[in-house]
């Protein structure tokens, strides 16, 4: 892939060319709640669409629906098989580092931002993020009963809509910022929910096969292909993809009053859910440790009494022995941790009162999650 500046500007310029024009038609036509309700009835993968849809997004959506016919539905089956095994430490890194990660990212910072202030809860975002995580990855998510399909369509939608909203107030500078919402945004983000995951991974002290890393990227390659981000621009391999990630943040990523504000909201959700105060400041610890201090200066995490055991403990695992001999049964409370901060009822202490949050069956049977 070609990493130059000329290429990455140009992808700046660049939204959904296929759905945009399509969101714009049912925005003008006045059809957007009506196909927010149709949609609503679109649950798993196979799910009949249902006929009374405008024939635009009918067709869109019959088009889209489908896995691409060069798909290796085995190394699909592979990258799930890799988060059903290290999902307590993913689940920890991607509602916590990476999406400060994210949020270095200034100019898309501003989208997400502005979007709030068009009535967007951050902490509802936030649980749509690790909703959304959790279908992709559910084993069973690409098969005719899951949900992966259908959820990147949906998120791709949300995505167009937020687009076309976001110009229609005059109030952004494209020139300057590119286009809301755009390729290389996605990108970045694919990045960082990717090849960064597997960066935290080892920073976490988890042993993981080359081939296996391999496989973890290759689901998040698909879901790529499947958000709308143009192929050719999806790096092959980890390798390219660190490179592509490490580009775009030489270019993108920066302090920014949007990024801060959105790391502190993050920060306070997460103290909102863990109980009690013993565990008071491990969660910027984290994000220190993983996002590294760099980014973590920029968005302002501060600093706390966790940070000299983080820095100290190399490995996850001489972390929570640490833990465990100093109050016993930790580790096992973090797993939990992880576990809570994904589940509807935790998301409810923050007022997030939409529609079921859940963890896919399998999932929760894997990681011995009671009903």
């Amino acid at each position: 892939m070609e990493l130059s500046h000329q290429h990455f500007d140009k992808l700046r310029q660049v939204g959904d060319p296929t759905l945009d024009p399509i969101m714009a038609d049912l925005k003008e036509n006045g059809q957007v709640q009506e196909v927010n309700d149709l949609l609503m009835q679109i649950i798993e993968n196979h799910t009949d669409i249902p006929a009374a849809l405008p024939d635009n997004i009918e067709f869109w959506l019959r088009e889209k629906r489908e896995l691409p016919a060069d798909v290796d539905r085995e190394r699909l089956a592979r990258s799930s098989a890799f988060f059903v095994e290290h999902g307590a430490l993913i689940t920890l890194i991607l509602s916590t580092a990476a999406l400060v990660t994210c949020y270095a990212g200034s100019k898309g910072s501003k989208v997400l931002t502005f979007s709030y202030r068009m009535g967007q809860n951050p902490y509802h975002r936030i649980a749509e993020t690790g909703q959304f995580v959790l279908l992709v990855m559910d084993p069973d998510g690409f098969g005719p009963h899951g949900k992966a399909i259908t959820t990147c369509l949906k998120v791709r939608l949300m995505h167009s809509a937020v687009r076309y909203l976001v110009r229609r107030t005059g109030k952004w500078d494209e020139i300057a910022l590119g286009v809301p919402i755009c390729q290389e945004d996605l990108l970045g983000t694919l990045m960082v929910f990717s090849a960064g995951v597997l960066e935290g991974l080892k920073r976490l002290g988890a042993t993981i096969r080359d081939e296996d890393a391999e496989d973890y990227y290759y689901g998040w390659q698909v879901i790529g292909r499947l958000m709308g981000i143009r192929p050719e621009n999806i790096p092959a391999n980890v390798a390219e993809a660190t490179a592509v990630a490490h580009f775009i943040a030489q270019r993108q990523f920066g302090p920014s009053p949007e990024g801060v504000y959105l790391t502190r909201s993050l920060i306070n959700m997460h103290s909102d859910l863990i109980p009690g105060t013993m565990f008071d400041g491990i969660v910027p610890a984290l994000i220190r440790h993983i996002a590294g201090e760099e980014v973590a200066d920029w968005m302002e995490v501060p600093q706390t009494r966790w940070q000299g055991m983080m820095n100290h403990a190399t490995k996850m695992g001489q972390f929570l022995d640490v833990l465990d001999t100093t109050f016993g049964g930790i580790d096992k409370l973090i797993d939990k941790l992880a576990i809570a901060l994904l589940m509807r009822n935790s998301i409810a202490v923050n007022d997030y009162k939409r529609a079921a949050f859940h963890i896919p069956a399998k999932l929760k049977l894997t990681w011995g999650e009671e009903e």
